[in-house]
């Protein structure tokens, strides 16, 4: 197998320390954005909940 390196470490090991170090990072993400996809959800839904069904001009 041939191994790269760059500055004298191998690629492999920077690799798997790099998406180690990353893993977290995204996984925090994620849950974040969808979090604020949650809430804003239920903010459209309470929205639509507060209004009448008909225009709020249209009388009777």
């Amino acid at each position: 197998m041939i191994a790269f390196h760059i500055v004298g470490l191998p690629v492999e090991e920077l690799l798997l320390a790099a998406v180690a170090a990353a893993s977290p990072v995204i996984a925090l993400v994620g849950w974040e954005i969808s979090s604020r996809v949650k809430r804003f959800k239920a903010f459209v839904r309470r929205r639509t909940a507060d209004q009448p069904p008909w225009p709020r001009w249209r009388t009777g």
